[in-house]
């Protein structure tokens, strides 16, 4: 399983005539790299956490409002797959975004591209925020918020890799930690786009949800993504790069350089692919589900805040028992759980027991999904070369989105509407699973 105990795995040698304690020169005077690195873990936790809300925002709005406001015209289960299949375009454009974001981060710096993406996010998000429904402009609406779906979706194919990297390459110590606490910062993004909406639900009655109540989260993202900004432009830039640039051995044709040797970038693409389609599925397409069987919405979404807060916390802890017993032999025993939580989360929707609904998915995202997700950051750093450190982690982990985030939803809407039960979503998880599984038997370290 190629799977022995680590030590320091996302950071490799330091590259030989160079001095670590060098590194870092333009920091403010007085900062050591103990404090760099703090900086750096937290500026890069705070902007994803930031990006994170914008992404996951539209994902609840896309259960809950947006068939009502954008697709209008057709009956609920028609509404509800268009509204998906608008979800799943950011998906589709988050390799894309991901390599562009992976050739400059490897050509020009960490911090730099960070600044972009994250720009670029709030504003899309924010123009959600202020779009004509289609009462207001017809068809024009949808289309408009499937141009701004894309923009979301290509600023996110850049962050996780370069948030991931500017955090582990800033210090080579306890990588587990470090990587598990941008993974929490994901959750946490994933609370607010969801407590955004607990709280207007429990505050609006439905005609003022509809009306302009949704609007509040979306543009609220301006304020949140000038904080971001301001963290991130007092940041160094990542050591380790920094050392590449001095060498004058910064990759010319990063993406080109790591396609010579695929096979790590399949093996992300596995893991992610069978991993996201399982997490989608539950935190997703659930509330849909949940919808349909008469489920109050304060139910499912209470289930996803509880699951995140569980994951916030459980991240760096796995994290750190991925440094110790491997991170290939952690994300295959989560991966197994999440095919083996599979039927026992649908029987639980079926109850319409809130406890018990809520219990289900705050296991399968907490406890057994956050498992393999802290590991995550750490492990896929240590399967490439610095010189095309993001573009492989970018390539992989985000075309592996498109299958498992993009597209897993709207599948499992369609199989529910064609065969009229949830068995073959389930078998979906489990195949995911599986899926998940082979790639992470596949990786091998650099």
């Amino acid at each position: 399983m190629n799977d022995r105990a680590y030590v320091d795995p996302a950071h490799p040698p330091t590259l030989p005539g160079t001095d670590p304690g060098a590194l870092g020169r333009d920091a403010p005077p007085g900062l050591g790299a103990p404090d760099r690195a703090r900086r750096a873990v937290a500026a890069a936790s705070i902007g994803t956490a930031l990006e994170w809300y914008d992404f996951f925002l539209y994902g609840t709005a896309a259960a809950l409002v947006f068939p009502a406001l954008f697709f209008p015209g057709e009956d609920q289960l028609t509404g509800v797959l268009l509204s998906f299949a608008v979800f799943a375009t950011g998906f589709l454009a988050r390799p894309l975004g991901g390599l562009v974001a992976g050739h400059l981060g490897d050509r020009y710096g960490r911090r730099a591209t960070l600044l972009g993406t994250l720009l670029l996010m709030g504003v899309a998000t924010a123009l959600i925020g202020l779009l004509p429904t289609y009462a207001q402009i017809g068809a024009l609406a949808p289309a408009l918020l499937v141009v701004l779906r894309l923009a979301q979706g290509a600023a996110t194919g850049g962050e996780w890799g370069g948030a991931v990297l500017l955090a582990l390459e800033s210090s080579p110590g306890r990588p587990g930690v470090r990587g598990g606490l941008i993974q929490s910062a994901l959750y946490v993004g994933l609370i607010l786009g969801n407590l955004a909406f607990v709280v207007l639900v429990a505050v609006l009655d439905e005609q003022q949800l509809l009306a302009w109540g949704w609007r509040i989260p979306f543009l609220a993202s301006l304020v949140l993504v000038g904080v971001g900004v301001y963290l991130r432009r007092r940041v160094d830039e990542s050591p380790e790069f920094t050392a590449l640039l001095e060498l004058r051995r910064t990759a010319r044709h990063p993406l080109g350089e790591v396609l010579r040797r695929p096979r790590n970038v399949l093996a992300v693409f596995l893991v992610r692919a069978g991993q996201n389609t399982t997490f989608y599925l539950v935190s997703v397409f659930c509330l849909s589900y949940a919808a349909s069987l008469g489920l109050e919405r304060w139910v499912t979404l209470t289930a996803l805040l509880v699951g995140a807060g569980i994951a916030v916390v459980a991240c760096p802890l796995w994290g750190r028992v991925g440094e110790r017993v491997g991170p290939v032999r952690l994300t295959v025993a989560a991966l197994g759980g999440l095919a083996v939580i599979a039927v026992p989360l649908f029987l639980a929707l079926d109850t319409g027991s809130a406890a018990l609904v809520i219990g289900v998915v705050a296991l399968a995202i907490g406890i057994v999904n956050a498992a393999a997700d802290g590991v995550q950051p750490m492990w896929f750093a240590s399967l490439f070369d610095a010189r095309v450190r993001y573009s492989g982690i970018t390539m992989g982990r985000e075309a592996g989105a498109i299958v498992g985030g993009g597209l897993s939803p709207l599948l499992a809407a369609w199989l529910v509407a064609t065969t009229g039960h949830w068995w073959p979503v389930a078998a979906l998880m489990v195949a995911a699973a599986a899926l998940g599984i082979v790639g992470a038997l596949l990786a091998r370290r650099t």
